[in-house]
Parts: structure tokens; sequence; C-alpha cells
């Protein structure tokens, strides 16, 4: 009988032991990897959510600057002129250069037109002639024009008079970019 009882207690240990791998098996590893799957999923919302606050942030302080300059904003409307005014423009540069007894020659690359803005962009090139000194005063008078004139790269080369070795002229390229008013 003692053996009997022995063998019973290994048999329930076994039984017991069986149970509860099947247990594990069948209930704890798919819940285990559930929540695992669970963790990840809430990780990325967290992540995502923290990105979308961090747009909502910057959106909201983009606004709130928008609207502390967009009633200033007006004065862009006056620095760029008509787009039908290029040639007033163009006289008033070759004034300018005739005040200053330089040398103009202009060449007028093609307009650019972007359809979401309400400007279109046309470039020139520049090259004067003259003494450095009036080239200056040229390009100083130029930039305190009412019109906004972008200037994008000035090179500058000297060369002596050939009748004259004491004097020195100054050749510059200006490549530059003016910005008009599309009408409306």
């Amino acid at each position: 009988m003692f053996n009997f009882l022995k063998n019973r207690y290994t048999i329930s240990s076994i039984a017991f032991g069986l149970v509860l791998v099947a247990l594990i098996v069948l209930l704890v590893i798919p819940a285990v990897k559930e929540i695992s799957v669970i963790n990840a999923q809430v990780y990325e919302e967290r992540a995502r959510l923290e990105m979308l606050y961090t747009k909502g942030q910057v959106k909201k302080e983009v606004h709130k600057k928008y609207s502390s300059i967009e009633a200033n904003a007006g004065f862009l409307d006056d620095i760029f002129e008509q787009e039908s005014h290029e040639l007033e423009y163009i006289s008033k540069i070759e004034q300018i250069a005739e005040a200053n007894n330089i040398s103009i020659a202009m060449a007028t690359g093609a307009r650019k037109r972007t359809p979401q803005q309400r400007f279109s962009e046309l470039e020139f090139t520049f090259t004067l002639t003259g003494d450095w000194e009036n080239i200056l005063s040229w390009i100083e008078k130029v930039e305190n024009m009412p019109v906004y004139t972008n200037m994008r790269e000035i090179t500058v080369s000297t060369h002596a008079d050939k009748n004259n070795e004491n004097i020195r002229q100054a050749t510059a390229v200006i490549s530059a970019a003016t910005y008009w008013n599309l009408p409306n």
C-alpha cells in the first residue's frame, strides 16, 4: 500500500506539473506576447502623439508670430513695382550710372513666375566700367532705391588705362534679381 501511495504521489506530481506546463503554454506565453504587442503599440502611439504635440506647439508659435507681423507686412508690396514698370527701373539704373560717371551694359534674363506667389522675378546682369569709388557709389544708390534689387554675385577686376598707366579702371559684373508685383 505504501508503494501505491508513493506511485500515486509521483503520478499526482507529474499530472500537476503537466497541468502547470499546459497553463503556462496555453495562457501565460500568449498573454506575454499580447502584452509585448500592446506595449509596442502604446510606444508608437506615444511617439506619434508627442510629434503631433510638437507640431501643434510650433504651429501655434508660427501663427502667433505671423499675426504679430501681418499688419506690418504691407511694406513688402511697396518695395515691389508693378510688372509693367521695368523700363522705368532700367532708366533709373542708367541715370544713376550716368550721374556716377560710369558706363553700364545690361542684360536681362528670363522672367520667373511661380503660380502660388504674387510676384515674379526678373534677373539682370550689370557690367559696370569706371572708377572703383564711383562703382561703389552706384551700388549704394541702387540699394537705396525704393525697388528691391537682390545683388547675388559681384565680380570685380581692375586694369590700367591704356593711355595713362596711373589711372586704374575697375570693371564689375553684378548678377542681380528684381521682384515685380503681378497684375491682379
